[in-house]
């Protein structure tokens, strides 16, 4: 599967301390399987912060993530344990996550 970021800088390697505190899945690098998103938050940035939009694209396998030891969370839907789970994220205002998981899919909230 291809998954994409969208940013005002072109992304060489996945780098953690740039992410931000408070964010729906906790502290990470966020990737969406839909180009147009990327896109839009890619514009986002570089009106905010300056610079051009980029989008870089990502291979993804769920499947040899599971079989490297990688601990996935999966929100198939929208559901209360999703919601609690996003409102506990957006309340920790520190670098240290609130959950074991390496990897947090699941639908976006507005």
């Amino acid at each position: 599967m291809i998954l994409y970021h969208g940013s005002n800088v072109d992304i060489e390697s996945i780098d953690l301390s740039h992410s931000s505190v408070g964010k729906d899945f906790g502290c990470g690098f966020y990737l969406t399987a839909s180009k147009e998103q990327a896109e839009r938050m890619g514009r986002r940035r570089a009106r905010l912060y300056g610079g051009e939009m980029v989008v870089t694209s990502f291979e993804f396998n769920e499947d040899a993530a599971r079989e490297a030891g990688l601990n996935i969370k999966v929100f198939e839907s929208y559901s209360k344990e999703w919601a609690d789970f996003i409102l506990a994220n957006r309340k920790n205002d520190t670098r240290t996550q609130i959950h074991d998981f390496d990897i947090v899919h699941g639908p976006i909230a507005n």
